[in-house]
């Protein structure tokens, strides 16, 4: 949308600057709201009409002459007139001051003007319509898939399935041909440019579907139907040169949450600022002009620099504010034709009427086009429409003009209910339940969406819609189609090259995608103190275990395992970064449908600002572990030292990145880089050189990207280096010995020599050569390109867009069912809770006159005061709040904004953790009892649920545990069916819930929510917005349920509701309103269509006018909205009432009867449950949170898949390089380091489950600790038995190729012996999983915690390092402290233990003996008394031959083992093993369930994240 231009005219004639002008509107954060009165609708809409044809006349008058006004802001108040006590200021003195400077913000003359600047400029606007004929959308299936199952994935694995799923993806024809499942039925229409199209229709019925098929967006559809065009431009055309000019705005808001709203606008407008400018205004000034606009028309100028939020990363706007960016990013597109979805979704309805009147505006002003969907769409913003579509069940049902929707449907017979507005009638009649037919047209009414689409297709609506598109092309054509033309001319010139589908140029999308990814970086705090600490931690304890190396021979392979640390650590640590590129892919998508960049721009981006961010993580790890190691103390070698590590570590960042490009989903991803990862660490020939490796795999040393920074490390470090022989490696170590009879032990010695060239070393040793050092870091930057070229190409053509909808999983499919027509009982209960409020009056006189059926839980509280501590001091949020919940009705809580509504019901049901509470609270007049939290249901706004199970096992779990133990389980799951079958969840009962956006829709997860409380027969009832995210109709199934609910089954209920309609609140018995801070303003009967609370407020303001809606009425009574305050003290008037009065004492009375009256079971029962923290016993919530457990898993294939990926590909690594050793001192080393391989298995395995069950936690800690389901002790029991079967699955597929294809000894005792170490391995580490994942607060500390933990088990255990090297803090308490000392120890000698020692020729020392002597006579005594190896040849008389060790025992020895200790240590290692499964019990009770863990708790969070000032 054209929305440029920099200055405006005042009444004065005079030229004054945007920003000076955007100062006169009112910088409170209104948006919409002022401090007169809202808008009297009628009132308003002649203003607009009269300034309409005002403005009309705008651009042939003298510029002088211009004089606007905001027709908006002309209210007439109900609120201000005379004689009424506290009365606002009447809008008419306010008008005659004459202020210019003081005027809101005139939208449309600003616009006006500005098109005309750019007009006059050359800039011409963007007008294209949208034409669609016969239009039809196809999908795969019908909506619904088998659940994912871990043996499900692995029969897809092992048939070939990824593969030809990769391949599928790059070549359709190969995709199975699936029965398609059609979406929408033959759609027509015309959308116009200048016109607004209103899209209706219930959830499921096709609305997005439309919109995305109108602009566009066919990926994830089968097949799309019929012609659509835009002005006569195809659908490829148009998505091969125009795609930023049809944008799609989906439901959801997507953001980075870690910027600022600035920052987010001002990305979106730097990539999409045209060309061309109006006269001297540069880019800048366009992008400042236009953010400052939209933060003025969108009233969210007040949150310029604060973050966006909406994820754990940062708290930011509120989900109103969120989406009102989301609206202005997509505005800041500018383009021709816009979709939005549901996006007043999270916007009051003063904030929503006016959002659509901007767009209006902008739409009459630009001649944009605009479709918009909306859910609940007041009378006020359906006026704003020129047409209407009403879908139901992807059947267009209706489509014209939107004034004559209404009269069509009243002409079938339908009769809309009273106070309903139109667009609450229109989508109604999509619900049997809902429709109200006239008396005489039972029969010719429609019923099915069939019925309706043949009498609209048999209308002269549906053949004038066919009529004006065939007459909107036969203009076009006889034009030769201008129109399109023009258009094409207008989006060329504003780009910066014609052959360019973009907006700027390459350069500039790829550096503001750097500015971007600085921000990011720097923003997200916790994650840029996690990286610097873990440089800093892993640093030090690397550099600490290799401190001051000596430069001489006993540590020269100890020099290498720094080297190759050195690589390794900054691999592993840059594994998460797959994660977040993948889960940033959303917003990738949404920006390129936006147009704003190509994708390979993104990874040319994001690789560039990687550097900063890689350099300073290196630099910090290098400067401490090459100091502290004693590597070599020269300036150049430490440079180039530093850039190789740079190097190696970007080029692996760049190989995680072109691995994730070919990824769908993150779980995989980190899947193959971890075994990808692993593999190639160990085919550097640092295990094993070169020119050992069999040739059939050498070729993968040869393509491995880590091969070559490796060879130039140790080049680097090694060139130069005269390392002197010492000790056991100076052969024969005999006192006094010549050194020309003597020779090194070290690979490269040379006899007669009692030193070694560094250079002779790594040839000898790992075939390096310091003359390929510059050879290697060409060939490594050769990589880092590659990687970064493919990347890139690939990112241009494989795209892994979600597209469309929401596809259920089943565990049992569903079965083809008829859908019900009519519901003549739902529907005839219904309407008479609409017309006569029966229900109300039932439920008053069973309570006044002590009625059997008044038998119930009865709920009060008295004086209800909450103070909590802030830095600024105690703040009161609730102040002497008072009222009561009687069985049979239902209480609204109601209120202002931040009056407390949430705060008082998680007060009054006992839930809120934090500040002082005070009040008398009572249950059938008692105090509460123990039980009182398990006895209620709170419903959660939230809907938060495990994913993975299904509704059916939701409610099943629920009942099992909340339902007293004195219930039998089959009673218990007869209930569940009821109440599945009450809230019409049976043809979702076995559906999987899955995650939010996913699976079940925004409705049927928030019935799914209730069920869950209900199955648990609580006896009070509390809701949290429980109609938030629905549409009208949803909202009124809920609370029309609830209102069934309460007289049935005799429940209280307390609902917190925000700005109901008319129909809607009328459901509600009773009102509790707060005002700010927490005080009450009213309590009492809402009476019949709100008689009662109406006469209250009457009092003190003027009466409603009629067709009011009562709830807005109250609202605005009381000042509700920012910037509005009333005059009138209305909680003083509340105290004085003799309402208020009246209330205490009904509140006494009901106590008193309740105390009396034989209906009060439920508390005399709870003498025996009085200890009772939980209904259920512990052993029942054991196996009840075990198999739900168990099921999540094996319902989670991407997480025990994982298990055996990794186990079979570690396995597979391990024996493939290490294939039949043979018995050479290499070999018996290699023995060694193949047990390293087991460790490499586990680490993916002890994050992945690490990070389960901390969500699990949180989980736990909003749903099941409060509601008392189950104790934390079933859940960390759980979490250590679920997942032993994965774990004995991972040995089996780890160990066969682990042990026997490296040719490890065969003999069944030994092999068992090493299987069992193996295991007992893998179990110990999922239990410190388990132990992790109960103290670490959040996944953000994981990155802290984790490398820590490998650290110090795996690297101090005598592998990496042997025992006699580790510096003496490691060497005397960490290594014995070590569990997993105790585990590799026997693992090694069990591989080593009686290996006869057969030296390569290269392993030899050879020396010569003194002249006339044999090689027995000089070095027999030495060798049979001081040293273990052998001589060769004795009798020789030259070149004396010596190998080291003779079996593997004598390695053991010189690191420090022994064979003879491996039964102490099996025995030490299931001791450690069986404590390991009592630990997480006690560090969970410490770190959260007692106060002790706060403080811990607190320190972790700020070792990653600290308030700022």
């Amino acid at each position: 949308m054209t929305t440029s231009g920099h200055y405006n005219l005042d009444n004065q004639g005079v030229e004054t600057n945007l920003g000076e002008q955007l100062e006169r509107v009112p910088t409170d954060g209104r948006w919409g709201e002022h401090e007169q009165e809202p808008v009297v609708i009628q009132n308003a809409l002649d203003d607009f009409e009269e300034l309409r044809r005002e403005l009309s006349h705008v651009s042939t008058a003298p510029s002088h002459h211009i004089h606007l006004h905001n027709a908006l802001t002309k209210t007439s108040s109900r609120f201000s007139a005379t004689g009424t006590a506290g009365r606002d200021q009447d809008l008419g003195d306010l008008e005659k001051q004459p202020q210019p400077e003081e005027e809101p913000f005139n939208l449309e003359a600003w616009i006006r003007q500005d098109t005309e600047r750019e007009r006059a400029s050359g800039i011409h606007p963007k007008r294209v319509g949208v034409s669609f004929k016969h239009l039809s959308v196809s999908g795969l299936g019908n909506g619904a898939v088998p659940v994912a199952t871990f043996t499900a994935t692995i029969l897809h694995i092992l048939l070939g399935g990824v593969i030809l799923d990769y391949l599928r993806l790059l070549f359709p024809f190969l995709r199975p041909k699936v029965k398609p499942r059609t979406i929408l039925h033959d759609f027509s229409g015309l959308v116009r440019a200048g016109e607004m199209l209103l899209v209706l229709g219930p959830p499921g019925a096709g609305t997005t579907t439309f919109l995305r098929a109108l602009t566009n967006q066919r990926a994830g559809y089968a097949e799309v139907g019929g012609a659509v065009l835009y002005d006569g431009i195809e659908p490829d055309v148009a998505a091969k040169h125009f795609r930023g000019e049809i944008v799609f705005n989906d439901e959801d808001d997507l953001h980075y949450s870690t910027l600022t709203v600035a920052q987010t606008l001002r990305f979106a407008l730097s990539l999409k600022t045209p060309n061309i400018l109006p006269a001297g205004e540069t880019s800048e000034q366009f992008v400042d002009k236009l953010r400052n606009l939209y933060g003025k028309m969108f009233g969210i100028e007040h949150t310029m620099n604060t973050f966006v939020g909406g994820d754990h990363k940062a708290r930011g706007v509120s989900g109103g504010e969120r989406k009102r960016v989301s609206i202005a990013e997509v505005l800041a597109a500018r383009a021709a034709i816009v979709a939005f979805d549901n996006s007043t979704r999270g916007l009051d309805s003063s904030t929503a009427v006016d959002y659509i009147r901007s767009l209006r505006v902008l739409t009459d002003v630009t001649h944009s086009t605009t479709i918009v969907t909306l859910y609940q769409a007041g009378e006020g913003l359906y006026r704003e429409f020129d047409k209407v579509c009403l879908i139901d069940q992807g059947r267009q049902i209706f489509y014209g003009p939107a004034s004559e929707a209404r009269r069509y449907f009243e002409n079938l017979g339908f009769v809309p209910a009273q106070n309903i507005t139109t667009a609450d009638f229109l989508t109604s009649l999509s619900r049997p339940s809902l429709r109200r037919i006239k008396p005489g047209f039972e029969q010719t009414a429609p019923k099915t969406p069939e019925e309706f689409e043949a009498i609209y297709k048999a209308s002269h609506f549906y053949d004038d819609a066919l009529r004006e598109i065939d007459e909107y092309h036969a203009d076009l054509e006889n034009t030769g189609h201008q129109a399109r033309h023009e258009f094409a001319s207008a989006v060329q010139a504003q780009r910066y090259s014609n052959k360019s589908l973009y907006t700027v140029s390459f350069f500039k999308q790829v550096y503001m995608i750097i500015i971007r990814e600085f921000q990011l970086q720097w923003q997200d705090q916790v994650l840029l103190r996690t990286k610097i600490v873990n440089s800093v931690v892993v640093g030090l304890l690397i550099g600490a275990m290799f401190y001051n190396l000596s430069p001489n021979s006993p540590n020269v392979y100890d020099r290498s395992g720094v080297l190759f640390f050195s690589l390794t650590f900054n691999g592993w640590l840059l594994q998460v970064e797959v994660g977040n590129i993948i889960n940033d892919r959303v917003i990738h998508n949404k920006h390129r449908r936006l147009g704003m960049f190509r994708p390979s721009a993104l990874i040319f981006g994001k690789t560039i600002s990687d550097l900063p961010m890689i350099a300073t993580q290196v630099t910090i790890y290098v400067l401490l572990t090459y100091f502290l190691s004693n590597l070599s103390r020269e300036a150049g070698k430490f440079f180039l030292f530093l850039f190789i590590v740079f190097l190696g570590t970007v080029t692996m960042m760049a190989m995680y990145r072109c691995i994730a490009v070919f990824s769908g989903n993150s779980d995989s991803c980190l899947r193959l880089v971890s075994a990808l990862l692993n593999a190639l660490l160990f085919w550097t020939g640092y295990v094993q050189p070169s020119f050992q490796m069999p040739w059939w795999y050498r070729w993968i040393y040869y393509i491995n990207p880590i091969t070559y920074p490796f060879e130039a490390l140790s080049a680097t470090e090694f060139h130069g280096r005269h390392i002197i022989c010492e000790g056991d490696q100076l052969v024969p170590n005999i006192a006094g010995a010549d050194i020309n009879h003597q020779a090194c032990s070290l690979p490269g010695a040379v006899a007669g020599q009692d030193y070694v060239l560094g250079d002779d070393f790594i040839k000898s040793h790992f075939g390096y050569s310091h003359g390929h050092l510059y050879r290697n870091i060409g060939i490594e930057f050769g990589y880092l390109v590659g990687f970064i070229c493919i990347s890139m190409l690939i990112s241009e053509f494989l795209t892994f867009d979600a597209g469309s909808g929401q596809v259920k999983q089943y565990v049992k499919m569903p079965s083809v069912r008829t859908e019900k027509v009519t519901d003549e009982s739902l529907s005839n209960e219904k309407q008479n809770y609409e017309s006569d409020g029966s229900d109300h009056y039932d439920a008053d006189h069973r309570v006044a006159t002590g009625d059997e059926e008044a038998k119930g839980y009865l709920f009060t509280f008295e004086n209800v005061s909450l103070v909590v501590p802030t830095p600024d001091g105690d703040k009161q949020l609730l102040e002497n709040v008072e009222g009561y919940a009687v069985p049979g009705k239902l209480l609204a809580l109601m209120g202002t904004s931040g009056a407390g509504k949430t705060t008082l019901l998680n007060t009054i049901s006992q839930r809120m953790r934090i500040g002082y509470v005070s009040g008398i609270f009572r249950a059938n007049g008692h105090d509460l009892p123990k039980s009182f939290q398990r006895r209620t249901g709170f419903v959660e706004q939230q809907d938060l649920h495990e994913p993975k199970q299904t509704v059916r096992e939701a409610l099943r779990f629920s009942a099992r545990l909340r339902q007293s133990r004195h219930i039998s389980l089959r009673e218990k799951y007869e209930y569940v069916e009821e109440i599945i079958n009450l809230l019409d969840l049976d043809s979702i009962a076995d559906a999987i819930i899955d995650d939010v956006g996913r699976g079940l829709s925004v409705e049927e997860r928030k019935r799914v929510t209730i069920g869950v409380e209900l199955a648990a027969k609580p006896d009070l009832l509390f809701l949290d917005e429980p109609t938030s995210g629905l549409d009208s109709e949803g909202s009124m199934e809920i609370v029309s349920f609830l209102r069934r609910l309460a007289v049935r089954s005799n429940l209280a209920i307390i609902c917190t509701i925000h700005q109901p309609s008319a129909i809607l609140f009328s459901q509600f018995d009773n009102l509790l309103l707060l005002y700010r801070g927490g005080k009450t303003v009213y309590f009492g009967p809402i009476g019949r269509n709100g008689d009662t609370v109406i006469e209250y407020f009457s009092r003190y303001a003027e009466p409603p006018e009629p067709g009011d809606n009562t709830a807005e009425y109250i609202l605005e009574a009381v000042g509700a909205g920012v910037g509005r305050r009333s005059k009138v003290d209305w909680i003083q008037v509340w105290l004085d009432s003799a309402e208020c009065k009246q209330r205490h004492e009904e509140t006494e009375i009901y106590n008193n009867r309740w105390l009396t009256i034989a209906g009060n079971e439920i508390t005399q029962g709870d003498s025996e449950d009085e200890g009772r923290e939980f209904s259920s016993t512990l052993s029942e919530q054991l196996i009840a949170v075990t198999v739900r457990l168990w099921k999540t898993l094996y319902r989670t294939p991407s997480l025990s898949y994982s298990f055996a990926f990794a186990a079979i590909s570690s396995g597979l690594c391990a024996g493939i390089l290490f294939f039949q050793l043979d018995n050479t001192i290499l070999g018996v080393q290699s023995r060694a380091f193949l047990t390293y391989y087991p460790m490499l298995l586990i680490i993916n395995m002890t994050n992945a489950l690490e990070i389960h069950l901390i969500f699990a936690i949180d989980l736990y800690d909003l749903r099941e600790r409060n509601s008392k389901t189950f104790s934390w002790i079933a859940m960390v029991f759980s979490y250590l038995v679920v997942p032993i079967p994965y774990e004995l699955l991972m040995s089996v597929l780890f160990f066969p190729t682990f042990w026997y294809m490296p040719g490890l000894y065969h003999r069944a005792a030994i092999a068992g012996c090493g299987y069992f170490l193996t295991l007992i391995l893998i179990l110990w580490h999922g239990t410190s999983a388990v132990m992790l994942g109960s103290f670490i607060p959040s996944t953000d500390v994981v990155g802290v915690i984790n490398p820590l933990f490998f650290v110090v088990t795996q690297c101090v255990s005598g592998l990496m390092i042997a025992y006699n090297s580790l510096n003496k803090f490691y060497k005397y308490f960490l290594f014995w402290a070590n569990p997993l000392s105790y585990m590799i120890r026997p693992l090694v000698s069990t591989a080593v233990h009686g290996v006869p020692v057969s030296c390569a020729e290269s392993e030899l020392a050879i020396f010569p003996p003194p002249s006339g002597m044999t090689c027995q006579d000089y070095v027999g005594d030495w060798v049979s008394s001081d040293t273990q190896g052998v001589l060769l040849n004795p009798s020789a008389t030259d070149n004396c031959r010596f190998c080291e060790y003779t079996v593997g025992d004598q390695y053991l020895a010189k690191i420090g083992w022994s064979y003879s200790t491996k039964w102490r240590d099996i025995g030490l290692s299931l001791m450690f093993l069986a404590v390991s499964y009592f630990v997480p019990f006690a560090v969970y009770y410490v770190a959260r369930a007692s106060g002790a863990g706060t403080m811990l708790k607190k320190a972790l969070a700020k070792l990653v994240k600290r308030k700022s000032d």
